[in-house]
């Protein structure tokens, strides 16, 4: 008698296993369902906002930044590569590379000026640019790659300190020379804001195009 009750036990435990697996079963493909819905909702819901940000940034960009077309830097070659833009003028022998630092090269070396661009006027914004140097230095010339890193040993010197006469030979009139003027950084300014612009618009594309995926 005790052998078929446990029998019996034994077979009832298996049907509430059995019952017990088909009910997760069961829950896990309802899980499944919910959460896949809700990922494509989700997916959806963040392509349409992406839409409508690239088209808001496109009008933006037709209304107040001239077109698709970024402004020109007199007298400089303009290349980009996504986040880097490259500036490059020739100077009689010389090549002034400028950028966020400013190169002149001759022979197998470089003059290096760190150059920071400000508003003279906080109310002409939209007219006046200049720029101050905030460091200086004589470095060898790159070989081979524009970005080689600067020795250490490189000693370099903050424009805060130059004597002014210096200052104004250095500083304003070589520069000037060179094609590195406020007319200059006007135009860097013009230039960096629409080409931020569109990569802008290139990241939300992009990601809309991921999203889509």
């Amino acid at each position: 008698m005790l052998y078929f009750n446990l029998i019996r036990f034994s077979f009832i435990l298996k049907v509430v296993k059995m019952r017990s697996t088909a009910v997760c079963r069961a829950l896990s493909k309802a899980l499944q369902r919910h959460v896949s819905t809700a990922a494509v909702s989700l997916s959806n819901e963040l392509i349409d906002a992406l839409k409508n940000e690239i088209t808001a940034e496109k009008q933006l960009e037709k209304e107040n930044l001239r077109g698709e077309q970024a402004p020109r830097i007199s007298g400089f070659e303009i290349t980009t590569d996504g986040a880097n833009v490259h500036l490059a003028k020739l100077h009689g022998v010389p090549l002034a590379l400028p950028s966020l630092t400013i190169e002149i090269i001759k022979a197998q070396q470089r003059l290096c000026f760190y150059l920071d661009l400000f508003f003279p006027d906080a109310f002409s914004v939209l007219i006046a640019v200049d720029f101050r140097v905030a460091e200086f230095y004589i470095a060898p010339a790159s070989k081979g790659t524009e970005d080689e890193d600067v020795p250490e040993s490189v000693y370099s010197s903050s424009g805060k300190y130059i004597d002014p006469t210096l200052h104004d030979l250095l500083f304003n009139h070589y520069l000037a020379e060179r094609g590195f003027d406020q007319k200059f950084c006007r135009e860097v300014v013009d230039f960096a804001t629409h080409y931020e612009h569109s990569q802008y618009v290139k990241l939300l594309t992009d990601i809309k195009s991921f999203v889509s995926k």
